[in-house]
């Protein structure tokens, strides 16, 4: 055969590598002129090769007519002439259609040729041993992976929450990369046994739907980490890419080589992804955990910044104490790591809750400037944008965050946001519901509607679909206050509405944390100035993260020109 190799693997890399077996070798009584028919069809400078088919085609006619009037002689006169020529037109049909089939691979490899891949997703590694204590196995080294490929230059690389809506579910990876836009697909699956970890894995061309790579890994529950670095290793040289020396420097400063350490972040990480009051403070105990094996390990550092920043969205708990924590850790992430975009957006969210606005958007930007990919650092930067009222700059930030995460429920509902900040109401409300066909159980998007509701003169829908999110969100005081100003509405109208609402706000504030601008906005919202402004001084004095939406807050537009106003934002760091 032209190109020698025991597997088909062997084969093709010979095709694509090597100087194909002469024709004369292969069948002595083939002529010199088939030869060169079968080496330009094999050449390797597609600019050397035929051209198409046709034109090979009119070389093999020319070559049988010249055969058949006895112009062409073989190679060789040992064997008699009947023979000769019988094996002439036998050798011309089939290598005839070796050259075509060549023909058409090297087109193939030639038009595809300089068309690396440059997007690729990491689906959800399946977990075939269906043992949910070691779910945290599977979920973090398909994050890990995703961490990692996206070090390498010139990839974009699928976010995690966009993968992860297909957890748990058998689809083809040609309609997965269909639907994310995406070139090539990474699959795998994983099983512990006793000490023993199984992780298998494959690199998919969704363009062709060939299997790139695949390899099997038995290793023990230690080499976790070696494991996750083979694959990414292996993955990367299939895509023809490679980390520089600096950055595969960065990326190893801020993990860590402790296999313990690794899988208690791992499992941090797990939890914080559930996103439940109760789930973050595990989340919390097991960075904890992975900082105490290894005080470097600047991921954790991160991982624990990322709990700080979002736990008051879900439990009780002031913005100002938490962005003290969420600060303290991301400083001591890029302590350890400077070059972590992650840590730099996790430092900007805790100036953000801080009202350090100043240092939160040189945070943004300096994460965006080592990693403009990042869709988190694209999602915070636009929604901090739309809350400053630069509504321009904040649009285009947290549309390229969906871009980048197209499933990402949080970022399709804060893009719904942005356009209600910006006052294009029936842009945000079809977002919103563009984002409610993903789930339509889904608290925020379902939250962020019945505000919208509200400034569209919408009462009914506000205050159905606030009772809803409730209870969604598990709730229950909360959703005690919607349904009761829900009667007070259909019983008494607006204003009775609100002013029930903030009694019991009041009432709720004795027993847990109530954010004072809250109360302020319902107040400005019935036109009461003083009331108004006295609860916004409260929120002042506590950095409440209520004020961060005062600029686009439309219940305060009669008071923009007002010197109380004017003063409360240059108190806390925000200009007109």
């Amino acid at each position: 055969m032209a190109f020698g190799g025991n597997t088909s693997a062997l084969a093709f890399d010979a095709i694509l590598h090597k100087a194909p077996t002469s024709p004369v070798r292969i069948n002595p009584d083939l002529p010199p002129e088939l030869e060169h028919i079968i080496n330009k069809a094999l050449e390797k400078d597609p600019s050397l090769r035929y051209q198409s088919a046709a034109e090979m085609l009119a070389d093999l006619r020319r070559l049988r007519r010249d055969a058949s009037s006895g112009q062409v002689k073989a190679t060789t006169d040992s064997q008699p002439a009947h023979r000769s020529r019988k094996m002439l037109f036998a050798g011309v049909g089939a290598v005839a259609l070796l050259a075509i089939l060549a023909v058409a691979f090297l087109t193939f490899r030639g038009q595809n040729e300089g068309k690396e891949i440059s997007s690729i997703a990491v689906l959800p590694f399946v977990n075939t041993g269906n043992n949910p204590n070691t779910e945290y196995l599977s979920d973090g080294i398909t994050e890990s992976l995703i961490n990692n490929l996206s070090q390498l230059p010139n990839l974009s690389v699928m976010a995690r929450s966009s993968v992860f809506r297909y957890k748990g579910r058998d689809i083809d990876p040609q309609t997965v990369a269909k639907d994310l836009k995406v070139q090539a697909v990474v699959t795998g699956r994983i099983v512990q046994r006793g000490d023993q970890i199984v992780v298998s894995s494959e690199l998919i061309d969704a363009r062709t739907n060939h299997n790139l790579w695949g390899d099997q890994y038995d290793r023990k529950m230690s080499d976790l980490l070696a494991v996750q670095q083979d694959i990414t290793g292996a993955i990367s040289a299939k895509l023809r890419e490679r980390l520089s020396a600096q950055p595969r420097k960065e990326v190893a400063k801020g993990g860590t080589s402790d296999p313990e350490a690794y899988q208690l972040y791992l499992k941090g990480r797990y939890y914080w992804g559930k996103r439940t009051s109760e789930s973050l403070e595990k989340s919390k105990d097991y960075f904890d955990q992975a900082i105490q094996r290894d005080p470097n390990y600047a991921e954790a550092y991160v991982g624990l910044a990322d709990y700080y920043n979002v736990v008051a969205d879900y439990s009780p708990v002031p913005e100002s104490e938490a962005g003290v924590g969420a600060r303290a850790a991301a400083e001591k992430a890029l302590a350890i790591d400077g070059s972590l975009a992650e840590a730099h957006t996790a430092l900007a969210g805790a100036h953000w809750s801080l009202l350090e606005f100043a240092d939160a958007e040189r945070e943004f930007q300096r994460a965006l400037a080592l990693n403009p990919n990042y869709a988190n650092a694209q999602h915070w930067y636009g929604l901090f944008l739309s809350w400053d009222a630069r509504h321009s700059e904040a649009l285009s930030h947290l549309r390229r965050a969906v871009e980048l995460d197209p499933l990402n429920l949080q970022y399709n509902t804060n893009l719904g946001q942005g356009f209600g900040n910006a006052r294009q109401y029936d842009a945000s409300v079809e977002q919103l519901k563009k984002t409610l066909e993903m789930d339509p159980n889904y608290p925020q998007a379902l939250g962020q509607l019945s505000g919208e509701y509200f400034l569209m003169g919408k009462y009914d829908l506000w205050l159905e679909t606030w009772k809803k999110a409730m209870v969604l969100f598990e709730r229950p005081d909360e959703l005690a206050i919607a349904e009761e100003i829900s009667k007070v509405y259909s019983k008494s109208g607006l204003k009775p509405a609100l002013l029930r609402k903030i009694e019991m706000r009041k009432q709720l504030a004795s027993h847990r944390y109530v954010d004072p601008a809250d109360i302020a906005y319902d107040y400005a919202a019935l036109g009461d100035k003083e009331q108004a402004f006295a609860w916004l001084d409260k929120a002042v004095a506590e950095k409440s993260g209520g004020l961060e939406e005062i600029k686009v807050k439309p219940v305060m537009d009669p008071w923009r020109s007002d010197p109380r106003y004017l003063d409360l934002l240059k108190r806390i760091g925000l200009k007109p």
